[in-house]
């Protein structure tokens, strides 16, 4: 019941021909009604940024992917009925990185989450950007190394001056212009691996 609509079977099978590496969504460790599966590549990197490590795939030149589903499994009981709702989260984030280097630095991600939630705001499915985190914790370290962490106290100062963008849910899929909303549940594993696809061919055509 974990992957009611045959969602990880139907992105390996879709996506394995777009990666060099073996591309395959496997079980990952998760919690009695957290299900979670994940690719698994060969180079490090951070998921979220501080949040945690993964492993991502090589993708092309110097960009590399992860990609992660998880479905959380809420039982309640109304009256005498057991009902049980699956909220499915899939995350793409796209990495770059030269292949010696320890740590390969998020650019963004997207993500589509439905969470069975009639009066959802955020955009479903929408775009994470991450990028600046790469250039804040470079400043991070070097401040830790040469003035006492002076410098870091100046950067925080400035960002608390800046909206942080991280924060927010960029629209992917709005279609104002036909009056139609930016919010789209998932409907099916078919609906899932054709938005994959076509996520991953317009990244790299905007990458290249």
């Amino acid at each position: 019941m974990s992957d009611f609509l045959g969602i990880v079977e139907a992105i390996n099978k879709e996506c394995k021909v777009l990666f060099i590496e073996n591309f395959k969504l496997l079980p990952s460790k998760g919690h009695h009604n957290i299900y979670v599966y994940r690719t698994f590549g060969n180079a490090s990197a951070l998921n979220r940024y501080d949040y945690e490590p993964v492993k991502v795939l090589r993708w092309f030149d110097n960009f590399w992917v992860y990609v992660e589903v998880k479905f959380i499994i809420e039982k309640s009981k109304i009256v005498n009925r057991n009902i049980e709702n699956t909220h499915t989260n899939i995350s793409l984030s796209v990495y770059e990185g030269q292949e010696g280097d320890d740590m390969k630095i998020q650019l963004f991600r997207a993500e589509w989450d439905d969470m069975n939630n009639p009066e959802e705001k955020h955009s479903q499915p929408h775009w994470h950007i991450t990028s600046s985190q790469a250039i804040e914790k470079t400043f991070e370290e070097y401040s830790s190394h040469f003035d006492d962490g002076d410098f870091i106290s100046l950067l925080e100062k400035e960002k608390d001056k800046v909206f942080d963008v991280k924060k927010i849910h960029f629209a992917m899929n709005g279609n104002w212009q036909d009056n139609q909303t930016h919010v789209h549940p998932i409907r099916s594993a078919d609906q899932v691996t054709k938005w994959l696809k076509g996520l991953l061919a317009h990244i790299r055509l905007e990458l290249v």
